[in-house]
């Protein structure tokens, strides 16, 4: 069981919590306030003395810690609020009120309130997650330093994760959207993609990465600045799921690899004090961003990932979903696909089809093929690269996390451009210039051998990577 964050619990009856040793306490190191010398039990450490002097919670030292205060009398869990908030300033406090029908919402001045009935109702499990979620969306705006407008910044070609992502995000700021803008280096390829940002009436703009520097407040989704190499250098948050692929500096980061989708850290931010700000259109988007980067929950789903694709799924427009979802094609890209078809080739469990030079509103290919090719007889690993204009794009994707796609691809290419991702989905952007220089690659017959070397040596051993006995 994964270690989770520690909770201290101050309550005047502690027996209450007993039942949630096994589900939202189970895996937390639990620190315990003992009330008239009693002994601590065993599931917990204890914590002794004045419960409103700030010094008896000297011996709780985690920076991540959970509060959770449960007394009788409410002047006094007001005080004991106070006191641990001064002691532990940046652990969250939350309040039971035992009185129903007097709920507070929101944090004020760190504290968070309750009642009993919406402990009871969701768990302190559910409760927890929220606010942890408040104090996240506190710190993502105050990182902007009250300005009135910012720009998302988005991968070069935008995915239905990184858009729905900076739809929600955008909401959460609550600033006008006139003043808030959503850009590219690149554009939107994929048909699907460009259905979405149709139906749902988003302008994402073309900026150029010499240009960056020169945008303030800068909010990178789905995506880290070491993505745009070094055009940047003053970011304000970097909200992003994909495993960290250098160091970077920025004034806000919440980046969790363990998620699936930037889509439902987005939806957490933008739920934390409720559903208020969830529109039909937003769950559809958010529903969508999740569907894709988890394939249907079927690769690098978490938990949270699957909890929030419950929630939003009763709450979206599937007819807007299924307009979405089956884009039209052009008798063009369906040609370039039964052309590369016909020259996909499996060697060793490794399918690798490279598509020459495209239009570079065609990289959508890329991915898509990759997908496709997945499916061919003995592949455990499919690879689809492409020249558009003066790079070279790779899509990779495996059958199991053994793979550790990301990571292959990312030792072997970065360096040339960008590469990473996950264990089992994973891209590189490669200058052609660079590439060319180092590997002598003259023409495109020449390119497309040293290419292909590359991705042999590159992914071979994850072609005969096998899954782990259950």
């Amino acid at each position: 069981m994964p270690v989770r964050s520690p909770v201290l619990l101050i309550s005047d009856q502690p027996a209450r919590f007993l039942a949630l040793r096994r589900s939202a306490l189970a895996g937390r190191r639990v620190h315990l306030w003992l009330a008239n010398g009693a002994s601590a039990p065993r599931w917990c450490a204890g914590v002794r003395g004045d419960p409103t002097n700030p010094a008896t919670f000297d011996s709780v030292r985690a920076r991540d810690v959970t509060v959770v205060v449960d007394l009788a009398d409410e002047t006094q869990a007001k005080r004991v609020a106070t006191a641990v908030h001064r002691q532990i300033p940046k652990a969250p406090v939350l309040v039971i009120d035992r009185e129903r029908g007097r709920r507070r919402s929101g944090i004020r001045g760190g504290v968070a309130w309750i009642d009993e009935g919406e402990l009871l109702a969701d768990a302190i499990e559910n409760v927890l997650a929220r606010v942890v979620a408040r104090r996240r969306v506190a710190r993502f705006r105050r990182a902007l330093r009250g300005a009135r407008s910012c720009t998302f910044l988005l991968q070069h070609d935008p995915d239905p994760d990184a858009i729905a992502s900076a739809l929600a995000l955008r909401t959460v700021l609550g600033l006008d959207n006139d003043k808030v803008r959503i850009v590219t280096c690149g554009r939107v390829t994929r048909p699907e993609n460009r259905r979405l940002i149709e139906e749902l009436g988003v302008r994402i703009e073309h900026v150029s990465a010499r240009s960056l520097p020169d945008h303030e407040n800068l909010v990178l989704v789905d995506v880290q600045p070491p993505y745009f190499d070094d055009e940047l250098s003053d970011v304000a948050a970097v909200i992003d799921h994909h495993p960290p692929t250098g160091a970077f500096r920025a004034r806000f980061k919440d980046v969790r690899p363990t998620y699936g989708a930037s889509a439902t850290i987005a939806a957490e931010y933008l739920l934390a004090d409720g559903d208020s700000l969830l529109t039909r259109e937003l769950a559809t988007a958010l529903l969508y961003g999740i569907i894709t980067d988890t394939k249907s929950l079927s690769r690098s789903a978490s938990v949270d990932d699957l909890e929030m694709f419950a929630y939003l799924f009763p709450r979206a427009d599937h007819a807007l979903l299924r307009r979405i979802q089956h884009p039209s094609y052009s008798p063009a890209a369906l040609r370039r696909f039964g052309l590369a078809l016909e020259h996909a080739r499996v060697a060793r469990g490794l399918a690798h089809v490279h598509l020459g030079r495209l239009p570079g509103d065609q990289e959508h290919i890329v991915a898509q093929l990759a997908e496709f090719c997945l499916g061919i007889e003995r592949a455990n690993v499919a690879v689809v690269s492409g020249v558009f204009d003066d790079r070279v794009v790779m899509s990779a994707r495996a059958l199991w996390p053994q793979a550790k796609l990301g990571d292959r691809l990312r030792e072997a290419f970065d360096k040339y451009g960008s590469a990473g991702g996950h264990a089992v989905m994973a891209k590189a952007v490669i200058r052609l210039a660079d590439w060319r220089r180092a590997h002598a690659a003259h023409g495109d017959r020449g390119l497309e051998l040293s290419i292909g070397r590359a991705v042999r040596r590159a992914l071979a051993p994850a072609s005969r990577a096998r899954r782990s006995p259950a």
